[in-house]
């Protein structure tokens, strides 16, 4: 009965996480407890990226989903910090939050409007 008590505990408390979509903004820039992840392509970086942003392909620049993103992800982040994604304009980083989520990540962030966003509230944005 125990461990049919944990198993529903899991399953359920897994069930429930989830991710947050907010706006990128000055605050999230700043905060020390988050740790923004660029998820766009190379090529897409190279038009330039947030200040501070870790660098990591979600895609490879066909498309091509990078096989190796979640190995990259745990190699790069502090599992101690909350997770920001951003891609271009938002529908990337929803589907790398989801993923993330699915794959046992908390306190996972999508920055919805991406890049898009930041340059129109003239966000910090540096050649990588």
């Amino acid at each position: 009965m125990i461990k049919v008590l944990i198993v529903m505990f899991l399953a359920t408390s897994m069930a429930m996480a989830k991710y947050i979509s907010v706006d990128i903004d000055k605050s999230i820039m700043s905060d020390n407890s988050i740790q923004i992840i660029d998820i766009r392509t190379s090529n897409e970086w190279k038009q330039g990226v947030l200040k501070g942003a870790i660098l990591v392909n979600l895609t490879d620049n066909n498309g091509e989903f990078n096989e190796k993103f979640l190995e990259n992800i745990k190699e790069k982040i502090d599992l101690n910090k909350k997770i920001a994604i951003i891609c271009r304009s938002g529908v990337r980083s929803l589907r790398a939050s989801e993923l993330l989520v699915q794959n046992g990540y908390k306190d996972v962030i999508n920055l919805s409007g991406g890049m898009i966003l930041a340059s129109q509230k003239g966000l910090d944005i540096v050649k990588p």
